[in-house]
Parts: structure tokens; sequence; C-alpha cells
């Protein structure tokens, strides 16, 4: 095996192929590995991407990890819910997986991915059977077990050339990768993993020592499961593989496979709630196994959710009620105000002194104002920001008075921020100014309607509602 040759074809396939992938990646991590980093800077991370909020969602709703089957209807919510190291673990799986569905993905990759949603659907109840409740690492080492070979063939045609790499000999097949690669897949997949971090299970799994932990076992079992599968329930190989089942669990074989039949009908639904339709046929279930359901594609534009908003001001109540902090709080009001009302930008500032510094944010090209975000407020300034703390409550900036009032947008707020008509607001305690929030759409010209700017206000009212309660408390 040839390490230039390893080399050559992770760096291809990281920053040929997948160049965007490993920042957001990267980015995940560092929020997620550090004790410093809370709900919010996951969920800012998260809602800059529209489509894996959608998935994150749903994800976060599935019978995987929504037991009390009451709705989850922010990704605040869901960090808290699951965690960040859980949450880390599911948006690493689907950015992947986007990447690897991009364009029209090749059978040989979906079928991979069907087995890896198999595999990572048993590894993970195997080791819940086993009395362990954090399966979130197992799970995504199993799903990217064979991220090596699905890299590859998103990027390859099949040709004479390697059409060896498919044989299920695996003398054959070893000798095909050492002449095509010079490496591995394995070896490939393991890079991959130590280059975005992706966990020492899945490192372990791929290369084993004579006494892995029970991590790895249930990866590797996992994966047999779903290889042995594909040759049927009753073949030699899935009656080896249970076997070896009862051993670990110390279940009667009929149970065991029961079990394993189960999980595989679970998987076919796993994958949809990732976004991943096309693969649930393609998982071996039991005549009893259920088709899953259609997805319905989610469109990129924001548009007002009436029911949206109803379900996250209801969220924002119970967040009250169980005492939940004024951060998460304020989080989860941004993501009712961008994802609701479809106010694209949108962003709370907190005040000290004379000074309006940004705190959360979301929204396309927000991602610097924690930064640049930071205005004067005092009685020699006048800006937009302090017609708002002298009039107090709630402001629309309308575009027709924009002209009229162009002082209202000196050259430092037009540079970070724009000139477009926007919402604000100004919440107090206990008679202080203490926090703003900030709105606009810049798509449409970046108008605004008043069924938004009603929408916006209730938002806001829940969060100074929100602010008073904590107060007084504390």
């Amino acid at each position: 095996m040839s390490k230039a040759d390893l080399n050559s074809w992770v760096r291809s396939l990281t920053q040929k192929n997948m160049p965007v992938l490993g920042s957001v990646i990267t980015e995940l991590n560092k929020i997620a590995g550090s004790d410093e980093s809370d709900v919010n800077q996951l969920a800012e991370v998260i809602l800059r991407d529209p489509n894996l909020t959608s998935h994150v969602l749903r994800v976060a709703n599935s019978v995987q990890y929504n037991y009390g089957n009451q709705k989850i209807n922010t990704v605040s919510r869901a960090i808290v819910l699951i965690g960040l190291k859980g949450m880390r673990a599911i948006c690493i799986s689907l950015l992947i997986l986007d990447r690897l569905m991009s364009g029209a993905p090749k059978e040989r990759v979906l079928r991979l991915i069907a087995q890896g949603f198999h595999g990572a659907t048993q590894a993970a109840n195997l080791l819940t059977v086993q009395g362990e409740t954090e399966t979130e690492e197992v799970f995504i080492a199993g799903l990217l077990y064979n991220l090596g070979e699905m890299s590859f063939w998103m990027s390859e045609d099949i040709d004479n050339d390697n059409l060896d790499l498919l044989a299920e000999d695996p003398k054959v097949r070893q000798e095909a990768m050492e002449k095509v690669l010079g490496t591995s897949f394995k070896a490939i997949t393991r890079e991959l993993a130590k280059h975005w971090k992706l966990g020492e299970t899945l490192e372990h799994a791929l290369f084993p020592s004579a006494q892995p932990n029970k991590k790895v076992r249930a990866v590797i079992a996992g994966e047999r499961i779903s290889r042995a599968a594909l040759y049927g329930w009753d073949s030699p190989q899935m009656r080896k593989v249970v076997e070896e089942i009862c051993l670990v669990t110390g279940m009667s074989v009929a149970s065991a496979l029961d079990m394993i039949q189960k999980n595989a009908a679970a998987a076919t639904q796993i994958a949809v709630n990732y976004g991943v339709a096309e693969a649930g046929p393609m998982i071996p279930v039991s005549p009893l196994g259920r088709e899953p359901k259609a997805v319905v594609p989610v469109s990129k534009i924001l548009q007002p959710d009436a029911q949206l908003q109803l379900n996250i001001l209801r969220e924002l109540s119970t967040a009250a009620r169980d005492k939940s902090d004024v951060n998460t709080i304020f989080q989860m009001v941004v993501e009712g105000m961008h994802r609701g009302v479809a106010l694209e930008r949108v962003a709370i500032a907190f005040i000290n002194g004379h000074r309006l510094q940004a705190k959360y944010m979301l929204g396309e090209g927000t991602e610097h104002w924690r930064s640049s975000f930071n205005f004067d407020i005092g009685p020699y300034s006048d800006n937009i920001f302090t017609v708002t703390v002298e009039r107090g409550g709630s402001c629309w900036f309308r575009e027709e008075e924009m002209d009229s009032n162009r002082h209202l947008y000196p050259s430092e707020f037009v540079g970070i921020v724009g000139r477009l008509p926007c919402f604000t607001h100004l919440l107090s305690v206990g008679g202080r100014s203490a926090a703003m929030f900030y709105a606009d759409r810049w798509t449409h010209g970046g108008k605004l309607d008043a069924d938004q700017f009603e929408s916006f206000k209730h938002f806001a009212h829940q969060a100074q509602t929100s602010l008073s309660g904590l107060s007084a408390k504390s």
C-alpha cells in the first residue's frame, strides 16, 4: 500500500469533491468539542442552511430521538433534547449524505448508503439492547463505514479498468483496489474519518484490535448483518450472524432474528428521515416490513408559515415555564422570526452603555454580524436604533420613509447592514433598555407586509414576557 496513493485519494476527495463540506464539518467539530460552546452557536450553523434545518428537524422528530412524540419545532429545542455531540453526529451524517446524493447518484452509491443505514440502525439498537444510551457515534460509524468507497463511486465512472472493484470475491476486490487505487477503500475511509474527526469508533471498527470495545463490536456486527441480509433472511450468512448476536445478547435465535428484522424495517424509515428515501427500498426487509413514506421536497425560499409560528410560540411558552435560560429563549425567538415569519435576516443585539452589539443572528450573510454589528446609540447618534430607543416597542421603517430620512442610515450602518425596510423592537428590564431585535427581508426588494409586522410583534412580545418573568424569578 502506498502512502502517497492514499494521501492523493484523500486530498482529491476532500479538496475537489467536498471542499465546502469540509469547512462546515470543521466548524461543527469545533463547536461540539469545546466546553465553552452552547446551543445557540450550533443552532446558528445549522440554520444557515434551510435544507439542513429541515432534515435536522425531521430527524429530531423521528421515533429514533423523539420518544415522547411531542413535536419539536425549533432547532434550539432539538439540540437541548439530543445534546451537542448527538446533534453534531446528525449534522455531519446529513451533510455527507447530501453531498453523496448531489446530482444523479449512481446505483452503487445508493446501495452503499442503504447498507450504511441498515448497518447503523442494527449497531445502534444492539448497543441499546446491551444497556448503553449514547449511540450517536456508533450510528455515524455504521452509516459511514463505506465512506471511502461511496466517495470513489460518486466521482468515478464504472469501466473495464475498475469493474473488478465490484466483485463479490474478496481476493479479486483486494487485487483490484491495489491496482486501481494503490490502497484500500477502508484505508481511505479511515483517513477521511481522521480528517473530518468522525470519531475513533469508526476508525477502530475499520481496523479493529484483538479486543475491541463494545461500541466497535456493535458497529462491526451491524455491518455484518447489513451484508448478510443481502443474501436473504434464511441464508447461511444470516444464520451465522444471528448465532453470534445470540451469544452477545443472550437472546434466543427466534428473538434475535425478530429484532434484526424489525431493525431493518426501521432503517427504511430512518433513511427517509435523513432525506434519502431512494435508499429505503434497497434495504432488505421481512414480508412485514413497511415501505417508507414519500418525502416532500422543501423549498429553499422562506415563506411565512402561520402554523409553524403558532407551534414555536407554544414551545416558547413551555420553555419559559420550564425556566429555560434567557439565551435559549432568545435563540428560539430569533428562529421563530426567521423560519416562521420568513424574515430572512434576524438579529438580537444587547445594549451595553451606549453601544448596541449583536449576540444572536440568523440569515444569509449575517455570519460577520457578531463582530461588525456594533453601533453607537448614545445621545449624539442618529440612526434607526436611536429612534427605536426613543419610541420604545416595535418600529417599522418603511421603504417610502427611507429617502426622506437618509440621516438614519449613516455610512457605517449601510456598510454592514445595508439600507432595507426593517422591523426593530426594544426590549427592557425594570425600565432599562436591555436589548433590541432587528429583522429585514432582502429578497423581493426587501418588501415587508402588515402580517409579518404583527407576527414579528408577537414574537417580540413573547421574548419580553419571558425576559420579565425570568428577571422577576431571579
